[in-house]
């Protein structure tokens, strides 16, 4: 296609205004070069004459998902570019391969693989790296954080307790040298190890670089629902430590809690802000879900030597969430390759097919699958009210949390953005996709200081999508969690049409390492 693209006809939703305007976008190159009544001499540029009622909206930026493997495999995520999102920000939850040592790396080829995918070779692959490994291959863009998690496990391995002096030391040099490479903050995981042994203090001080880079700190909090008030005030002190502004992965809780949080951080001058998807499921690695933190803080060994003990097997099966009422609430998303055919199905319901009960074979299952294995729990505290009450608020901006490993992935990684956009249309359009550009794209921009995306102006980046008439829809299922979702008519990245493939010029990767 011409390197000079008109969008004609169609409504703008520029993430910047209260209502959509009906205008044309003009795209020369990367770049955005007039929006507004444009004319254009005959043959100067290649035009697309908008459907009626079409909205030409900021390219989505998914602010949280497990992306890197699938965008190191093959330079994109169609579950994500069939809803708009022309950037996607990796490294979440403190547990990224990316920062990571070769020890660092098989350590988390067998934790947190579920979630991310296994890096192989087993290397050093450093935020830089990583860089020069998707550098000409990506279709969408990509963002990087540094990883708390990550960088603990490569100074100090799996020990518990406060990292010593030269050790904290060495952890804020990797955190600098991220930042130098073109991280966008850091993250933290603080329900997963080795993540969880950093206490504030330890923290805030690795964190200090982030605030002379002006970038977040990302926390994957230690508590949600009923513990969420003490989790954001852990969040909230680690960002006053470090003087950093910080940010809370996939948020939920009671509206009051939070907000009372939010007033506190307000009165000790720490800006916060969150994502959030709109599912009461969660996805994450089983043993997350079902072990408590002491059983897997010495690292996968002493786990399954914990799970095959008949002492500590029967201590953990007395506990509640090896129960059948909690384990009918939990479904395996990623099992061995066997197995394949319970994907989908409860703990309890895969159990009964084996005839067990189901806190005795779900431990089973975690030793025979060398603890592999993604599951999704059914947050019965969290209600409709609650997500459409985070999902309006100011701070918020969109997060998939997409995982996209194993057979039944959750399927907000293929609707999370769909379903998003609903919510805000529930308003009209006129207003509706206002709402909608600023949550799903202008607000993450302004979180990870991607001046240059994230809305509609002239001479920022032709990171664009196009919305047919009736807006988008998804389609992914508890059930059929692939499903693409349609209604965005087209995809632009860095001014080059990717969506859908057949429009997109041959041999064509405009995707970006962005900082």
């Amino acid at each position: 296609m011409n390197s000079r693209v008109l969008l004609r006809g169609g409504l703008v939703a520029d993430g910047i205004g209260t209502s959509v305007q009906r205008a044309d976008v003009l795209i020369e190159g990367p770049t955005i070069a007039a929006v507004g009544s444009v004319d254009v001499p005959p043959g100067g540029c290649a035009v697309i004459d908008l459907a009626p009622r079409s909205v030409v909206c900021p390219g989505f930026i998914d602010a949280h998902v497990h992306a890197e493997g699938p965008l190191l495999a093959s330079g994109r995520v169609d579950g994500a570019l069939a809803q708009g999102v022309t950037t996607l920000v990796v490294g979440q939850d403190g547990e990224s391969w990316i920062g990571a040592s070769a020890p660092t790396v098989r350590y988390l080829n067998r934790y947190f693989a579920p979630v991310n995918g296994a890096l192989e070779p087993v290397r050093y692959f450093g935020v830089a790296g990583f860089r020069e490994a998707v550098a000409g291959r990506l279709v969408q863009n990509v963002a990087v954080l540094a990883s708390q998690g990550t960088i603990r496990h490569n100074v100090a391995g799996m020990a518990p307790g406060p990292l010593g002096e030269a050790q904290r030391a060495a952890a804020r040099r990797q955190v600098e040298d991220a930042l130098a490479e073109g991280a966008v903050g850091l993250s933290s995981g603080l329900d997963y190890l080795p993540s969880r042994f950093g206490g504030v203090e330890e923290t805030a001080e690795i964190a200090r670089p982030l605030a002379d880079a002006d970038r977040p700190y990302v926390s994957h909090l230690r508590g949600y629902g009923p513990d969420v008030r003490a989790g954001l005030g852990e969040l909230v002190a680690v960002g006053a430590g470090a003087g950093a502004r910080v940010h809370a992965s996939h948020l939920w809780g009671e509206p009051a809690d939070i907000e009372a949080a939010f007033t506190a951080a307000d009165a000790a001058g720490v800006p916060v802000t969150y994502d959030m998807y709109s599912y009461r499921r969660s996805s994450t690695i089983l043993a997350q879900l079902l072990l408590p933190p002491g059983v897997q803080a010495g690292g996968p060994e002493r786990t399954l030597a914990a799970l095959t003990d008949p002492g500590q097997r029967a201590a953990l099966l007395a506990g509640e969430k090896l129960t059948q009422s909690y384990l009918r609430n939990v479904y395996l998303g990623t099992v061995p390759g066997d197995m394949g055919g319970l994907a989908g199905l409860s703990v309890a319901e895969a159990a009964a097919r084996d005839g067990r009960p189901p806190g005795e074979w779900v431990l089973s299952l975690l030793v025979a699958a060398d603890l592999g294995v993604g599951g999704h729990l059914d947050r019965l505290g969290l209600t409709a009210e609650h997500l459409a009450w985070i999902s309006s608020h100011d701070r918020h901006c969109a997060g998939s949390d997409g995982i996209y490993q194993g057979q039944h992935p959750h399927p907000r990684g293929y609707g999370a953005f769909a379903g998003l956009a609903g919510h805000y249309l529930g308003a009209g359009p006129e207003t509706g996709y206002q709402r909608l550009a600023r949550h799903l794209a202008a607000s993450a921009a302004d979180v990870y200081g991607l001046r240059n995306r994230g809305r509609i102006a002239e001479g920022l980046a032709a990171d664009l999508c196009v919305i047919g008439e009736g807006g988008p829809a998804a389609h992914a299922t508890y059930d059929r969690p692939r499903e693409l979702a349609t209604g965005v008519d087209y995809v632009f990245v860095n001014g080059v049409l990717v969506w859908p493939d057949r429009h997109a010029a041959a041999g064509q990767l405009p995707g970006q390492f962005v900082s």
